[in-house]
């Protein structure tokens, strides 16, 4: 049986009382006795329950991180970064994944609310927006890489600069000669996806071409899966003029792309360009190193850290918006084609 505060109290000679003061950092608490209840605490194998030492103390010291795929490494390095720092401060991080999901996503969110969390991180579905709009009134949010178009939402940012990176990456294929560029990007209602898109036209326009209902190339996703970059890749090579090169707009919907390549004994650069928004860790695995629009997850979650941090230090701080800019990143995933 797991020991209980009152095992403490008793192995330490002192009352419950001032062992809850210990655990709460009460300061009116000698030196002396702080040492006899931790060396007791220690003895008896205690695990104080924080939840409920929060509802007493009304302070949770938990900040939920709510995003869209877990499975995707920029996130999961964002929130190594994140919970670090937040550990500096004595605050619990819980993660949890919508999987792109509306419907996931709202009940994470009523659990996460029901958990007395003092701060939330969300990297939105942006289905569920008037709901984070309602929660950033009276609890610290920060937006993940994911915009809220309205000026009703109170709270902060952080994330890339997704028009320039992907315009950057066409840029680049447009300088080596391709003409036939496809774009592999997610669900076009999420920001991120809306942002690359305008990226991608911006680039292909400024060269003349016309991106429009009739341009082949383009692919828009349900979501940023996988699965979905699969899907894409073998409805795109599989027309009668393929495409010569291929942006995918994240690094899951690059990691289905070159699965398809692979399997499909499709060789980069020889047979394909490709050129990926954001790192993908081990796409050597693929035997392929790709040119990318290099993010910095460590960058993004510390500034992510910050952001939560001195919000809920300040709920009514004003809107603050930091955007990253992305840098080129060259490998060996692009073939000139000669003019």
């Amino acid at each position: 049986m797991a020991a209980t505060i009152r095992d403490v109290a008793k192995a330490a000679n002192v009352s419950v009382a001032t062992v809850s003061r210990v655990l709460n950092h009460d300061s009116r608490v000698s030196q002396k006795t702080v040492l006899c209840v931790q060396e007791a605490i220690k003895l008896c194998n205690y695990v104080p329950n924080s939840f409920a030492r929060s509802l007493k103390g009304n302070s949770s010291k938990t900040i939920g991180f709510l995003v869209s795929n877990i499975g995707n490494s920029y996130f999961i390095n964002i929130a190594k970064v994140i919970e670090d720092i937040l550990l500096k401060y004595d605050y619990n991080l819980i993660i949890c994944s919508t999987n792109d999901d509306p419907k996931q996503e709202l009940s994470r969110l009523d659990h996460l609310k029901g958990m007395q969390i003092e701060g939330l991180i969300i990297n939105t579905t942006s289905f569920n927006d008037s709901k984070i709009i309602e929660m950033s009134k009276t609890l610290p949010v920060v937006l993940l890489e994911r915009t809220i178009a309205d000026s009703s939402f109170c709270g902060d940012y952080v994330g890339s600069n997704n028009v320039a990176s992907v315009s950057m990456l066409a840029k680049h294929l447009l300088s080596q000669g391709h003409r036939k560029i496809a774009l592999v990007n997610g669900n076009p209602l999420v920001s991120t996806s809306r942002e690359r898109y305008t990226g991608f036209i911006s680039a292909m326009n400024d060269a003349g071409i016309t991106i429009d209902a009739g341009y082949p190339y383009v692919c828009e996703c349900d979501s940023f899966s996988s699965d979905d970059g699969f899907v894409a890749c073998r409805k795109l090579l599989n027309q009668s003029e393929p495409p010569t090169a291929i942006i995918a707009a994240n690094n899951t919907l690059a990691i289905g792309v070159l699965r398809y390549l692979a399997l499909n004994h499709i060789s980069v650069p020889k047979d394909l360009s490709f050129m990926c928004y954001g790192n993908i860790d081990n796409s050597d695995l693929f035997l392929s190193d790709i040119s990318c629009s290099s993010l910095s997850p460590s960058l993004i979650g510390e500034k992510t850290a910050n952001c939560i941090l001195s919000r809920i230090k300040d709920h009514h701080l004003s809107k603050r918006e930091i955007v990253f800019e992305p840098a080129l990143t060259l490998k060996d995933s692009v073939k000139p084609i000669l003019f």
